[in-house]
């Protein structure tokens, strides 16, 4: 017999969503008919994912919807520049300003490339050790740079924070900040 994962968590989430009160492991298994160590897990997944906040009262694990705000309903409105990058070290999303600085005028042309392909990363060649090396350890990364955009032009000094992701369907990545100084 096969279970459709996906569909579990998607019954978890609209069980959690319609009891913002909070839901216990037993009161959700109860509800879709899967056992308790199964529901843990999928709670689990979804609390590393950000789907769920979960607080402890005694013993108990109470599950809550999550209250965080999704980064891509921020995204476009910071001045600094973003880049996110899997962890095959392709391009899963890049925000407007760092698009434009970098004269690009198609977002399709980056996404699901290689970051190593971006200018940035070609005149910055650490940047592609710092996202492994902040993938692998799951730290917070800083560095500052000095970039040019063509020979003549005068350098830019940036810095840059490396910053270990979960994306939604559990996959790893790392956000790459980069802010003028």
């Amino acid at each position: 017999m096969k279970i459709d994962y996906h569909k579990e968590l998607e019954k978890i989430l609209e069980i959690i969503k319609k009891n913002p009160k909070g839901s216990t492991i037993k009161e959700i298994s109860k509800k879709i008919g899967v056992n308790r160590n199964a529901v843990a897990k999928y709670l689990d997944v979804l609390h590393v994912a950000g789907q769920v906040e979960v607080k402890k009262f005694g013993p108990a694990k109470v599950y809550f919807p999550s209250k965080s705000v999704p980064i891509s309903t921020l995204f476009e409105f910071s001045d600094d520049f973003i880049i996110i990058v899997g962890e095959d070290m392709a391009t899963v999303e890049i925000n407007t300003p760092f698009l434009e600085y970098l004269e690009l005028l198609n977002k399709n042309k980056v996404i699901g490339k290689p970051v190593k392909m971006l200018p940035f990363a070609k005149a910055y060649p650490k940047m592609t050790d710092n996202i492994r090396e902040a993938m692998e350890k799951q730290e917070i990364l800083e560095d500052n740079i000095e970039y040019r955009r063509d020979n003549t032009s005068k350098p830019e000094h940036f810095k840059v924070k490396f910053i270990p992701t979960t994306f939604n369907d559990g996959g790893s990545g790392v956000v790459v900040m980069l802010k003028r100084i």
